[in-house]
């Protein structure tokens, strides 16, 4: 698995940081999943795949469609559906530190409330 994250992260142009931040995980544990010293969690796996725009099967076992596709059967990414600031508030969320995170998640309850 380790390969097949790193072969789509770099087609993606992508370096370990930013997966990282997509990821919100630290960078490090994109590289214990790049060198194999450790696996993705079982809760990540689905959203590393959808990130790197491949299906969850490829990524783990090396077989299948290699491709993730939408329901029209082409090559779909999550920044395709996202608006820009969605993915603004992404990239600023994944910069932060947990604390931050945490704070910032119950703000935002807050303002639903």
């Amino acid at each position: 698995m380790e390969n097949r994250i790193r072969q789509a992260r770099i087609e993606k142009n992508w370096s370990q940081a930013d997966l990282s931040r997509r990821m919100f995980v630290s960078q490090p544990s994109v590289a214990a999943w790049e060198s194999g010293r450790k696996a993705p969690h079982t809760k990540n796996l689905a959203r590393l795949a959808m990130l790197l725009g491949v299906s969850v099967e490829w990524l783990a076992t090396g077989r299948g469609d290699k491709n993730l596709a939408d329901t029209h059967g082409t090559p779909e990414t999550s920044a395709d559906w996202m608006l820009p600031e969605e993915r603004r508030l992404l990239d600023f969320f994944g910069n932060l530190k947990p604390h931050q995170r945490s704070t910032l998640l119950g703000f935002l309850e807050s303002l639903g409330n």
